[in-house]
């Protein structure tokens, strides 16, 4: 007898789809938990290799010694906020803060990324985390596995759009401030995210003042004033850095023998900067709020990978959750080729360096990793300026409230 189909037609629907949601949920505890216990496990092993936490746990040092904090483009090139930000971490001692450091971030990106498939994937949230962040880790566990502040800002970017997203305006300002404290680089989002979001602007004027106020509130005045100055000092000698290994649009432009440099690079940034803004406004007049968010996310993303000078093969961490959740999107919208393009570029970035490094050594991705994003970015701005014809006549995908 066949007690599905007649007494209890629903039973086994019901059944069988729970059975299937806790198969996706399972995946999904073993995507994110197996690669983070394992580099736990490098850490504890090996804690002086593959780590950047070293140079926090110095600058930490420095901040409460009243030392300086810049030594050059190879010390600390971050605002005085991070040593303020990182001591917790330090406080814990030397492994443990290690490790909980990369769980931060971590866990700010799976995060980040639940709250916007839980938005886009409906019933199927739980299938459409596992698949986006399948699409993502590739391209961010380096940057998880070093302990870089890049996976970190990454998260904090991510977890702003989703409250810009959900009109949680003071809520996204914070996050882009944090941002801005992680890395001087989030002072590029915070202007990317005026031109998506006008009305937003007397909240990041005030956001300033605290942002600007905030590392007085753990030293001297006199201390603090001098870090600001090394700081600003530290920055101008990073955007002078010319040598081949970085992954930004000069070092695409230096594998074929033609860098920027001097103003030719400044102009191309101002315009750059310009065009983005440009498709971010156009953005809020004419994309769902889960669109413009991903859309202001993806400019962000895709101008701090290619205009920063000193952007690392690693440092597209940053980029990674963006490319996992517009390839998502597209998906869910009916636009199949378009996600499976935004797939492949992060797929192809996450994989494809290891996979060649016999033949390039580490050049490979120097190229490779700015080009995809130059191509990411001209899709969505082109997708952004045709969003009407191109959702004439396809579903869109399906938003629920958070």
């Amino acid at each position: 007898m066949n007690l599905c189909n007649n007494q209890f037609p629903n039973a086994c629907g019901a059944s069988g789809s729970n059975f299937q949601s806790g198969r996706w949920l399972a995946a999904a505890w073993v995507l994110w938990l197996v690669p983070m216990v394992v580099i736990a496990i490098l850490v504890i092993a090996r804690p002086d290799q593959r780590t950047l936490t070293l140079l926090y746990q110095k600058a930490v040092k420095h901040w409460w010694s009243q030392q300086a904090l810049y030594e050059g483009p190879a010390g600390m090139n971050y605002l005085p906020h991070f040593a303020v930000l990182y001591s917790p971490y330090d406080v814990g001692g030397r492994v443990v803060g290690a490790i909980l450091w990369r769980w931060t971030a971590a866990a700010g990106i799976a995060a980040g990324l639940w709250f916007f498939c839980r938005t886009i994937g409906g019933p199927q949230r739980t299938r459409t985390f596992v698949i986006v962040s399948a699409i993502s880790l590739p391209l961010a566990l380096p940057a998880l596995q070093n302990g870089q502040a890049n996976a970190h800002l990454g998260a904090a970017l991510l977890l702003a759009a989703w409250c810009l997203k959900a009109q949680r305006w003071n809520a996204a300002v914070a996050c882009l401030w944090l941002a801005t404290c992680i890395k001087p680089l989030g002072l590029a989002a915070v202007g990317l995210a005026w031109a998506a979001y006008p009305h937003l602007g007397w909240r990041l004027a005030c956001g300033f003042g605290a942002f600007l106020g905030f590392p007085f509130l753990f030293g001297p005045p006199g201390y603090v004033w001098s870090q600001y100055v090394g700081a600003w000092e530290n920055l101008r000698q990073c955007s002078e850095v010319t040598e081949h290994r970085f992954a930004d649009l000069n070092g695409l432009l230096r594998t074929f023998g033609f860098p920027l440099s001097g103003k030719a690079s400044l102009a191309v940034r101002a315009s750059a900067g310009a065009v983005l803004m440009l498709v971010c406004w156009r953005a809020s007049r004419h994309e769902t709020e889960t669109r413009r968010a991903l859309v202001w996310l993806s400019a962000a993303a895709g101008f701090l990978m290619l205009f920063n000078p000193m952007t690392e093969a690693n440092s597209y961490a940053i980029l990674a959750p963006v490319l996992g959740l517009m390839a998502g999107w597209e998906f869910h919208g009916g636009r199949a080729r378009f996600g499976w393009v935004f797939a492949g570029m992060a797929l192809t970035m996450g994989l494809l360096p290891n996979l060649l490094r016999p033949l390039f050594g580490d050049d490979f991705a120097l190229a490779w990793h700015p080009a995809m994003t130059l191509g990411f970015l001209t899709v969505v701005a082109w997708q952004t300026f045709q969003s009407d014809r191109l959702d004439a006549g396809l579903p869109r995908p399906a938003v629920v409230s958070p």
